[in-house]
């Protein structure tokens, strides 16, 4: 072998040791945790501890995509270590977080929830029809009492007020799908 192909020879070695394989799989999402699932794939090995996020640091930032159990996922390799996977994509989402500093949002089947609020938020149309209600009887009672004679013995009044609303609640008022 002539100096100049064992020139090429190694060149070609060195790039081919620096290179990486890079490898995208497909599989069926299981056993999903706050931060990695099951990938199990027809006629290959079944993945573990697949990665929901890239980065599996704390990080201040960051959108978790959580896979429906049983969905069809897109699994990558990271830096060509077979021990090392994230979900790229997935064809159905059971939940998402979003955190990005002290703000954050869950977002499922069953509603959001700001900030691990616990309280569900206002339901403006219904609040604004009983408050509506309110003024109503409000000005009922002013022209009653403004119209109504007391009598010169010291007897009651004799207006009868009957309000048309009831007392309120806050689950009259609270939107139980969005919390905060």
């Amino acid at each position: 072998m002539g100096a100049l192909e064992q020139a090429i020879e190694q060149a070609v070695k060195k790039i081919a040791g620096k290179m990486q394989l890079n490898q995208v799989l497909t599989g069926t999402a299981s056993e999903v945790t706050d931060t990695t699932c099951t990938v199990t794939r027809d006629g290959a090995p079944t993945l573990y501890d697949v990665r929901l996020n890239a980065i599996d640091d704390n990080l201040e930032s960051q959108v978790t995509i959580y896979p429906k159990d049983g969905s069809h996922v897109i699994v990558a390799i990271i830096e060509g270590m077979k021990t090392e996977a994230v979900v790229l994509r997935c064809s159905e989402v059971e939940k998402v977080k979003i955190r990005m500093g002290s703000q954050s949002l869950v977002i499922d089947g069953t509603g959001f929830v700001f900030n691990e609020g616990t309280t569900g938020m206002v339901k403006l149309p219904d609040m604004v029809g009983w408050m509506s209600k309110v003024y109503a009887d409000l000005q009922t009672l002013k022209t009653l009492l403004s119209t109504t004679v007391v009598a010169g013995n010291g007897a009651p009044l004799a207006a009868v007020f009957n309000p048309t609303v009831s007392n309120p609640t806050n689950a009259m008022f609270e939107d139980s799908k969005m919390k905060h």
